[in-house]
């Protein structure tokens, strides 16, 4: 199970590269003599992903998904370049990769080198990764020349890489994935309304745009689901199908809590403002975790709670099912699942939970 992930929008503008600001990487002779192979349609312009046009699996009042073959191959080219970079065995290598042409095997394991030394070696919002998502999910970033020449590289290698997970990996990500969405519809249709009603109650704002584009996808990171929420561009999720955490009715809290990283965070929204205000009377530092804690339970007894009024008893949030932020967990249930359940009121409760888990000075 994958522990609670912090979320950090990627920053407009030129942050820093990974490789000291704009020095290329340092890439290994074989990755280098990969490149040269491709070299032609870099110098071409060519950046096209691998696959077809993005087509929504489903589409409801709340979420888009997408089961889509060049996102799905992102996933796993970056989880392949993370398993290389700590050692472990490239796992599309234990599939039919053996049975593949030569060509094909070089090109995927070129551009899974090239990965673990440039996007893979960088946190899941960096600005590496964030190119080449927006322009997969078609989110519209900004980009700057050297966003373009590096946009151009990931795509390359990606499109070089797509005859391997096309025979070897995708027609069963796709079930997968297809299998998980359409189980999710169902809970979906019949709960939806009422946990986005009760969660924007209890956040103390709304959503600014529904539906939001969700990416399903076999690994999503190592958390197994990530969200970009920054208002300069639209609000994005990419959640795991294959997580075990993210299951069932788990799946169903999971995806509402990725889309409530659009209204709560640690800096910015109605939960940030409350915290901060009942800090400031309390005269206590914030627990810099506390805002995402708040959002774990408070996602997992909304879905809890609207499960049970539906007649559908006996679900266990992620949070206490999986232990995460457990030295939060006591004082969030205590303090802040009152005013959740209707028992408190939400400045009383934001004070108490506030005081309860104070950071030392």
């Amino acid at each position: 199970m994958t522990a609670a992930h912090p979320r950090r929008a990627p920053l407009r503008g030129h942050p820093a590269r990974h490789h000291g600001g704009r020095r290329p990487p340092c890439l290994g002779p074989w990755v280098l003599g990969g490149f040269l192979v491709l070299a032609p349609a870099v110098l071409a312009g060519e950046d096209e992903p691998a696959g077809e046009a993005r087509h929504p699996v489903l589409e409801t009042s709340w979420f888009v998904f997408f089961s889509d073959f060049d996102f799905n191959l992102y996933d796993a080219v970056l989880a392949s370049a993370t398993d290389l970079r700590r050692e472990r065995p490239d796992p599309l290598h234990a599939d039919c990769f053996a049975a593949l042409v030569q060509e094909e095997r070089s090109a995927w394991d070129a551009a899974v080198a090239y990965y673990s030394e440039t996007v893979a070696a960088t946190g899941d919002f960096s600005r590496e990764r964030f190119i080449v998502r927006s322009r997969l999910a078609e989110l519209g970033a900004e980009l700057d020349d050297d966003d373009r020449r590096d946009l151009a590289l990931s795509l390359l290698f990606l499109r070089a890489a797509a005859p391997a997970y096309r025979a070897c990996r995708w027609p069963e990500q796709d079930e997968a994935n297809r299998r998980w969405i359409a189980e999710l519809a169902g809970l979906l249709e019949r709960h939806g309304e009422a946990i986005r009603e009760r969660l924007e109650s209890h956040y103390g704002g709304a959503w600014r745009s529904l539906p939001i584009a969700a990416d399903v996808v076999g690994t999503a990171g190592w958390a197994g689901a990530n969200t970009i929420a920054d208002r300069s561009h639209p609000t994005h999720v990419q959640i795991s199908s294959l997580n075990p955490g993210y299951q069932g009715a788990a799946a169903l809290e999971m995806i509402f809590h990725e889309a409530s990283h659009e209204i709560v965070g640690p800096r910015n929204g109605p939960v940030a403002e409350l915290l901060r205000s009942a800090a400031a009377e309390a005269g206590v530092e914030l627990d810099r975790n506390l805002w995402h804690g708040l959002l774990f339970v408070t996602a997992g007894e909304v879905t809890r709670a609207v499960l049970e009024a539906a007649g559908e008893p006996g679900y266990r949030p992620v949070a206490e099912a999986h232990g995460i932020f457990q030295a939060l967990h006591a004082p969030l249930v205590a303090h802040w699942l009152p005013f959740v359940r209707g028992e408190a009121g939400r400045e009383e409760a934001a004070r108490a939970l506030v005081t309860a888990t104070a950071a030392p000075p």
